[in-house]
């Protein structure tokens, strides 16, 4: 590494600061020091420029609050740290709080490298943000070059939120023919933006000197950018995406399309599946030949799975195609009525169902997509479970409320599923395995109902050794909406 550091070291021990040292350059460094022990001697080495500050927790003269203080008072980047013998738990959280970096304990100084390699990577990317800040706020003066080339919109305001420039960009897009524009109010051109989520956006960039993405509707056209802050105001630059935006919204016609004919073409072999379905049952009554009566029972197997995959694609196109419906809903009972319509299923008698669930698990959201959600899991768990007399199978579903969520875990001990596989398994008619009879469609099923839901779901298991569901489903009184114009 050979890398040089300059070293402030706050220590009234001399075998301490030497240890200290040492143990610096094994970790590669080049070091230039000086120990302090007095307020009068650390403003005085302030002046001068050092790479990191190491402060003892208590000195006979000084201690690490008041260090730390005066050091932030002259330089708020360095890097502090907090090497000490003993340090309590309240004590070291209070610094850091107060902008140490770090504590280490002396009898630890292993920690003391990484952490040092860690701020210092930080603060050089806290150097390079300053710069590029600098440069964007000094960047004013040069409106009239910058903005004339490029080709995107630009306009630049002062502090009140008034047009002191725009470039030809703007002039076009936005139909600036006006001169008196310049002095004007942002919202006298865009009054939509008033009272809307682009305002707030407007402020905090002010406030926090830092970009926020823009997107808007203006006319027929939809703009695409950026809002930055810049000395003594802010610049806006955006683009127009209309080309892009109708191509989306192409895309999702198209996919709107494919969804209702998925939808139609379920629904329509519904019919005549049952149909199928109650000549079979007829032709089992009424001939009593083995060979045929064997013949019988393959269609049926074969069209109850045609009879199960339509109804998953049914249940599919309404999830997509349907409508939020928020409402209370009890956990408990919602896993209850499930496990109530399984307990027909093939191997529902050999799974122990636990539940850690109380009445407090309630969330305000749609009961349809939440117990689609759990049933397929619940499904999955049944149908792979470990089929062996010295097995005992299980499956738990256990349930955590915090504000604005509610944290569901299902776990089985059943076959699990590989890790490389993993990454699939939420795919449309993927099977994870070999043998699997069902459509492929559970899992998929389940990711679309989550993410109508704007919640989430993360799967951990390993082969033969179950699996664990954790699913966030969020708490909200209205459902999510999206719309391009932020407003």
């Amino acid at each position: 590494m050979n890398d040089s550091l300059r070293i402030l070291v706050i220590e009234d021990s001399e075998d301490d600061y030497e240890l200290l040292l040492r143990e610096i350059k094994k970790g590669g460094f080049l070091t230039e020091a000086e120990r302090v022990e007095t307020v009068e001697d650390l403003e005085r080495c302030l002046s001068e420029q050092w790479d990191i500050v190491i402060s003892d927790n208590r000195l006979p003269r000084l201690n690490a609050p008041t260090a730390l203080s005066v050091t932030r008072s002259r330089n708020k980047n360095v890097p502090f740290f907090i090497v000490s013998g003993t340090i309590g738990e309240e004590a070291a959280v209070e610094a850091m709080r107060a902008g140490a970096n770090d504590y280490i304990l002396k009898g630890n100084l292993k920690r003391l490298i990484p952490a040092i390699e860690r701020e210092l990577k930080e603060a050089n990317n806290r150097l390079k943000r300053q710069a590029i800040e600098q440069k964007l706020a000094k960047s004013q003066k040069m409106y009239q070059f910058l903005s004339g080339s490029i080709e995107d919109a630009f306009l630049a305001l002062d502090k009140d939120l008034k047009v002191i420039h725009w470039n030809g960009a703007a002039k076009k897009e936005f139909n600036i023919r006006d001169k008196n524009i310049l002095g004007a109010h942002i919202f006298s051109m865009f009054p939509e933006w008033l009272d809307s989520k682009i305002e707030r956006k407007i402020k905090n960039v002010q406030q926090k000197t830092k970009s926020e993405h823009l997107a808007f509707q203006f006319g027929r056209d939809y703009f695409d950018g950026s809002i930055y802050p810049s000395e003594g105001g802010i610049s806006i630059i955006v683009r127009k995406v209309t080309e892009k935006k109708q191509a989306e919204e192409n895309l999702k016609k198209i996919n709107n399309e494919l969804e209702t004919l998925m939808y139609r073409i379920s629904h329509d072999l519904k019919g005549p599946v049952a149909s199928i379905m109650g000549l079979i049952n007829i032709g089992k009554m009424d001939f009593s030949n083995d060979a045929f009566q064997q013949y019988l029972g393959m269609l049926d197997k074969s069209t109850v799975q045609l009879k199960n995959t339509l109804d998953e694609l049914l249940n599919l196109s309404r999830i997509k195609q349907g409508q939020i419906m928020p409402e209370e809903v009890v956990l408990e009972e919602v896993i209850k009525d499930i496990m109530d319509g399984l307990k027909y299923n093939e191997g529902f008698g050999e799974v122990e169902l636990q539940l850690r669930l109380n009445s407090s698990h309630t969330v305000y959201n749609d009961r349809r997509l939440l117990t689609s959600i759990f049933q397929n899991l619940l499904e999955n768990a049944i149908k792979y479970r470990r089929k062996s007399r010295n097995h005992k199978s299980w499956i738990v579903v256990a349930a955590n409320k915090e504000e604005g969520e509610l944290f569901v875990q299902v776990i089985d001990n059943g076959q699990g599923i590989s890790e490389k596989l993993q990454d699939k398994v939420f795919d449309m008619f993927y099977r994870a395995h070999e043998f699997s009879s069902g459509s492929g469609l559970g899992l998929y099923i389940v990711k679309n109902a989550i993410e109508k839901i704007n919640g989430s779901i993360m799967l951990e298991s390993r082969k033969d050794e179950g699996c664990k569901f954790d699913v966030i489903v969020p708490d909200w009184k209205q459902p999510p909406a999206t719309n391009y114009n932020e407003n």
